[in-house]
C-alpha cells in the first residue's frame, strides 16, 4: 500500500477516519500510509477539511477541479484517482472528473471556470511567472478577491498532497484505465512519471 512500513492499527484508534469515510465515502490509502505518526493525520485532515471539503468563496465543484488539474499536471496519479471518484461520489454534475484533469481546456464547462483553471495550471507548473496582469485576468471574468486567494491555496494544498503521495508510495485507492493510460502508473508503481503527459495547454 505504500513504501512505509505501518504496523498495524485499529481504524477506532483514529476518529478522523470515521469523519474522512463520511464526508469522502472511502479511507484514502493517503491516510493510512502515515498511521506512525497520528497527529500529521489529524492536521493534514482538518487542512483538508478546511480548504477543499467545502464551500468557500469558490464552490465544492470548482475546487475539486483544480485539485483535479494541478495533480494532473504533476502527474499524481494517485490523487488524480482518488478526487475522481470523490467527483462521482458527491454526484458534482458536469463533464467526466478524467476531461478536467487531462483536457479541461476542451471541457463543457463555464468560459470563466476555463479561465480559473488556466490561470491554476499556469500557477501549478510556473508560479514564477505569475504576475499581477494574471490576477487582473481573473477579475474580469468577475472573480473576487476571496475566491482568488483560495485558488492559489487549493493549489498549493494539491501540490503537498501530491508530493507526500508520491514520497510514501501510496497505491491508488480505485482503478482508472483513463488516467492510468494519461499519466502512467503513478505512486506505488515503482516507475519514474517524468514522461509527457497529454495535459491542457497553458496561458
Amino acid at each position: 500500500m505504500s513504501y512505509l512500513r505501518n504496523s498495524p492499527f485499529n481504524e477506532k484508534d483514529f476518529p478522523a477516519f470515521a469523519a474522512m469515510r463520511d464526508q469522502i465515502g472511502f479511507l484514502p490509502n493517503f491516510y493510512v500510509a502515515q498511521t506512525s505518526r497520528p497527529d500529521l493525520i489529524e492536521a493534514e485532515v482538518a487542512l483538508m477539511g478546511t480548504i477543499l471539503l467545502k464551500d468557500g468563496a469558490l464552490s465544492r465543484k470548482q475546487k475539486e477541479y483544480i485539485f483535479l488539474v494541478a495533480s494532473a499536471a504533476n502527474l499524481s496519479t494517485y490523487c488524480v484517482t482518488a478526487h475522481c471518484e470523490m467527483v462521482r461520489m458527491l454526484k458534482i454534475e458536469g463533464p467526466d472528473p478524467e476531461q478536467i484533469a487531462i483536457d479541461h481546456v476542451h471541457a463543457k464547462i463555464a468560459m470563466s471556470d476555463k479561465a480559473l483553471l488556466n490561470f491554476c495550471a499556469k500557477f501549478n507548473k510556473q508560479p514564477s511567472k505569475i504576475t499581477a496582469n494574471d490576477i487582473e485576468t481573473l477579475r474580469t471574468y468577475g472573480f473576487t478577491e476571496q475566491q482568488i486567494l483560495e485558488a492559489v491555496v487549493i493549489v498549493g494544498f494539491a501540490q503537498f498532497a501530491n508530493t507526500v503521495a508520491f514520497g510514501l508510495g501510496t497505491v491508488p485507492d480505485f482503478h482508472n484505465a483513463k488516467i492510468k493510460a494519461a499519466l502512467g502508473e503513478g505512486e506505488g508503481a515503482g516507475q519514474s512519471a517524468a514522461h509527457e503527459t497529454p495535459v491542457a495547454s497553458q496561458p
